[in-house]
């Protein structure tokens, strides 16, 4: 995702994005069919962004720069579990212990909160 992200590029006018010159089609569902916008529209246009470290990326989307750096950290960290665990000769690590899917539930119902929320608060013309 991330050498993805280095391939493509924002358009000028910030409305999409192109690959090697060709502008690529609407990737948002909701906004080729209603002309609205959702909670995660302008995600790509902001790991795009972010992915080069431009400041607009906030602009595109205030979360995207926080989930990008969020999947760049689990670069370090996936590598870390994996060495770590033939380190130890492939035995299962106290620390590699599947997380409870309750857990994972929660941090995915906040991460939709969180989206809604800050849809909600663009519609509302809090956040440009």
């Amino acid at each position: 995702m991330l050498g993805l992200a280095l391939l493509l590029q924002v358009t000028p006018d910030g409305q999409g994005v192109t690959l090697f010159g060709w502008r690529l089609p609407e990737s948002c569902l909701v906004k080729a069919t209603t002309g609205g916008s959702c909670p995660g529209c302008g995600l790509t246009r902001s790991f795009v962004s972010g992915a080069r470290l431009d400041p607009a990326a906030f602009r595109f989307h205030p979360l995207g720069p926080l989930l990008l750096l969020a999947l760049v950290l689990q670069i370090p960290y996936r590598a870390y579990r994996i060495w770590g665990r033939r380190r130890a000769g492939g035995a299962d690590l106290p620390s590699a212990r599947v997380p409870s899917p309750w857990r994972a539930m929660g941090v995915i119902a906040a991460l939709i909160l969180l989206f809604v929320g800050v849809w909600g608060a663009r519609q509302a013309g809090v956040i440009p």
